[in-house]
């Protein structure tokens, strides 16, 4: 959800506090309205990037839209450009999450060069019409070394308490990233257990622990600073971040699915950001 949020501040490390996101009661649950923002997404995707149908600019966007997408002029028009510049664009929906004014995508761009690009795509809806545009895509990588690629697994939300979730999700968040405290996936999961879509990683605790402490090691270690967003539906729980890595700004998406109240399984996209004055529009890329 966007707005507005109860917050908490969190202790990190190096004694930075940063606000943690836990509950959001202030959209009420509509589950209506939840699948009619769903599929009004999906069939706008649909029309854009799969049928170069502009028409639904006019009768599912908001005047007004502001897209905050790095690599769009940042409107409407930035759209209409997309479309001319791009004759073979295509994209295939794997999953998508419905919650009060959000929609999140999570699919499958090709016609955006040589190599497929993997992709999140989080809009906002206010009065029926879609009035804003987040995304983060990085090229489709080969399977990790437990054979899972960034899109397969479960794709439906399944049945779940979002709240409850959504909260479980940006304490482990906070816990164990924002304060590099990595030994937190042992607490936020099994012990044991944990899917991994990250081409990096392999499944399992110890290996997702082992991946950040190497990168604390060398210095890389994403220095997480916000949490944007979140949009939670049933199983699944999206945040979307901002870090440093190297000094450098990034876009931090993880996608969390919980079992029986733990982690159980994640994808994600870590993929830098420009800072704001050097986007190709005035709306900020968060």
């Amino acid at each position: 959800m966007s707005v507005p949020f109860h917050f908490e501040q969190v202790q990190t490390a190096g004694g930075v506090r940063a606000p943690g996101l836990f509950y959001s009661e202030t959209l009420p649950k509509n589950p209506s309205l939840r699948a009619r923002n769903r599929q009004q997404v999906i069939r706008v995707h649909d029309a854009l990037c799969n049928r170069r149908d502009a028409s639904v600019l006019d009768t599912d966007f908001a005047p007004g839209f502001i897209d905050h997408s790095p690599f769009m002029s940042g409107g409407l028009q930035g759209v209409r450009e997309m479309l001319e510049l791009l004759p073979d664009l295509h994209h295939e929906v794997v999953r998508v999450l419905a919650d009060g004014d959000l929609v999140a995508i999570h699919g499958r761009y090709t016609g955006l060069g040589s190599t497929p690009l993997v992709g999140f795509d989080i809009y906002r809806f206010s009065g029926g019409r879609i009035v804003e545009h987040w995304a983060a895509l990085a090229a489709e990588a080969a399977p990790n070394a437990s054979g899972r690629t960034q899109l397969d697994g479960p794709t439906e939300p399944g049945r779940g308490d979002a709240e409850a979730n959504r909260a479980f999700v940006v304490r482990h968040v906070v816990g164990t990233l924002f304060n590099a405290n990595y030994s937190g996936f042992r607490f936020s999961t099994d012990g044991t257990r944990l899917l991994q879509h990250s081409p990096e990683m392999a499944d399992g605790v110890d290996a997702a622990i082992d991946w950040h402490d190497a990168l604390r090691t060398r210095g890389q270690a994403p220095d997480y600073q916000h949490i944007h967003r979140t949009v939670a539906e049933g199983q699944f729980v999206l945040t979307h971040s901002e870090a440093r890595l190297g000094g450098v700004r990034h876009a931090c998406v993880e996608l969390w699915r919980i079992e029986n109240g733990l982690l159980a399984e994640m994808w994600d996209l870590i993929v830098p950001m420009p800072e704001d004055e050097y986007a190709v529009h005035q709306n900020g890329v968060f």
